[in-house]
């Protein structure tokens, strides 16, 4: 279908005339899309509608100014100006909820129907959206050279190396405020309730594009990791605006504000020891680390780990005029571990491929793993640090040393890599000035005033990331929601197996059928054996 077939087919959808076509160039970014107080939709990517929602600062100070927030839409094959529009929440803090549709594209009106239209967007301080930070104002040497001091590996890979990281963190927050304070005023106003504002008032003005009343207008969602956390806040605050929501891959709300997360590593482990057994059922011809037993694969497994834990191994890279010389070490094998476990449908298979290579002696996959895996982003810690700022449990050596104890004895194979993964610690130095509009006021619930339909709460049976006792804790704060799992490993359905038991109960709730809590649909994709649906 050509180009203006596309555009026509979404002005249509969008509920604009077909006429504006030839008044609208198609546009491939946001640059060129002027602020709007309403929803004015521009043709971009092809077949998406873009719009910059223009929306207060503070919301209780609309004096103050105002900033944007990019929006992305596709309308469904069947979808009118009237149809619902699905948000995709993206996750992250500091995900992109426009590279998440653009991703998406093809296969979303296949998971929830062709009857809606989807929208997401970048959240404040995200992408295309206003209030950026750049902590280091385009200082590469002082950025890179904090990261040399600060990241040093899992966190007890020596007698000082927690000491350093902690010691080190005040760094990074001390150049955040000094650029918010002379170059980037605003930028702090990117707390997760702000965000939940901003979801009202996009739910608001598309009603009245589609000439329904604004006040009555309900948020229909799909919400993944963080995205939940920014779900679970808005059905908080505003608990008669849910019209659907579905939360994926559940943050303990709870522990996020606080800033000290301890459910996360509940079910590393349990993902881990996934890998032997459907490597072992798998069998040698589709899994390359194969053994007669799952013991031989987990032991051998742990003969690696040990072999790096005691000694790292150099790689000369003599004759090779592409490589420089370097060492492989015990935290490149962590952070292949912890980048596995997100997506065992994709990534088991190169797992066992790098562990069969290292126990021949080559370790040359690992090299970098670690340098490579930087998580840290000026867009999520500012997200996350302004968002925990009154809260943060997470500001001594001491609570900082008790947490990585905590994360080392609940998972051995991924518990010392994820405090400096995480970066929690980073927040010890933020001193944002915060409206109280932008501050969580009480616990993140809604059981005295249900909401207004009931949220589904969606888990893997495992996850690594946001482990299912975070989905059963944060459904217990709501009243009236349900629970729907599915037999798989992984972070969020969505992305890891997502069965059409599943995508089926997901598009009856959409339609206002509420699934029997508990309900667990059986697994449909096994690591080894089957490829990624999505």
């Amino acid at each position: 279908m050509n180009r203006l077939a596309n555009a026509l087919i979404l002005f249509m959808s969008l509920g604009l005339k077909a006429h504006s076509l030839h008044d609208q160039p198609m546009v491939y970014g946001f640059d060129n899309i002027e602020p709007s107080a309403n929803l004015t939709w521009a043709p971009c990517f092809d077949a998406f509608g873009c719009s910059k929602l223009e929306v207060p600062l503070d919301y209780a100070n609309r004096d103050l100014g105002t900033t944007s927030i990019a929006f992305i839409k596709l309308a469904g094959k069947n979808a009118t100006v009237e149809s619902p529009s699905i948000v995709l929440i993206p996750g992250g803090p500091g995900g992109s909820g426009v590279d998440l549709l653009l991703t998406y594209q093809t296969i979303v009106g296949q998971m929830f129907g062709e009857q809606y239209n989807f929208v997401s967007f970048d959240p404040r301080g995200v992408n295309n959206s206003g209030l950026h930070l750049d902590c280091f104002s385009e200082d590469t040497e002082a950025r890179s050279t904090f990261y040399r001091l600060h990241r040093t590996g899992v966190t007890n890979t020596s007698s000082t190396s927690l000491e350093e990281q902690y010691y080190s963190s005040s760094i990074y927050g001390e150049w955040c405020n000094n650029a918010v304070e002379n170059k980037s005023p605003h930028a702090y106003y990117v707390a997760t309730p702000a965000v939940a504002h901003d979801l009202l008032t996009f739910t608001e003005a598309e009603a009245q594009m589609a000439g329904q009343s604004p006040s009555a207008a309900k948020l229909w969602c799909y919400s993944i990791s963080y995205g939940t956390v920014i779900g679970s806040t808005f059905a908080s605050i505003l608990p008669d605006r849910v019209g659907r929501m579905v939360l994926d891959g559940v943050l303990n709300a709870e522990q996020y504000y606080n800033n000290y997360w301890t459910d996360n590593v509940d079910q590393m482990d349990q993902a881990m020891e996934t890998f032997s057994s459907f490597c072992h059922s798998a069998g040698p011809a589709k899994c390359s680390f194969w053994g007669p037993t799952q013991a031989n694969i987990a032991a051998r497994m742990d003969g690696i780990i040990r072999q790096l834990q005691n000694h790292p191994v150099s790689l000369s890279a003599v004759g090779d005029p592409d490589l420089l010389p370097t060492m492989v070490t015990y935290s490149d094998l962590k952070t292949l571990f912890l980048n596995t476990i997100y997506t065992p449908l994709a990534t088991f298979p190169s797992m066992a491929d790098i562990l069969h290579q290292a126990e021949q002696g080559n370790f040359s996959a690992l090299a970098g793993l670690y340098d490579q895996s930087n998580s840290i982003t000026d867009a999520r810690l500012a997200i996350t640090c302004t968002d925990s700022y009154r809260r943060n449990k997470l500001t001594t050596i001491e609570e900082f040393g008790t947490w990585a104890e905590y994360t080392i004895s609940k998972s051995k194979y991924i518990g010392d890599i994820y405090p400096i993964y995480l970066e929690g610690i980073l927040c010890r130095s933020f001193r944002p000035q915060l409206p109280v509009s932008m501050v969580v006021q009480g616990d993140i619930s809604a059981l005295k005033t249900p909401t207004s339909f009931p949220i589904l709460f969606a888990s893997n049976t495992i996850d690594p990331i946001t482990p299912l006792i975070s989905a059963r804790k944060m459904s217990s704060r709501f009243a009236g929601s349900v629970l729907l799992m599915q037999e798989a490993v992984g972070h969020t359905v969505i992305d890891q197996g997502a069965s059409d038991c599943y995508l089926g109960k997901i598009q009856a709730y959409f339609q206002g059928i509420v699934p029997v809590s508990n309900t667990t649909c059986p697994r449909q994709y096994t690591p080894f054996i089957d490829s990624s649906p999505f």
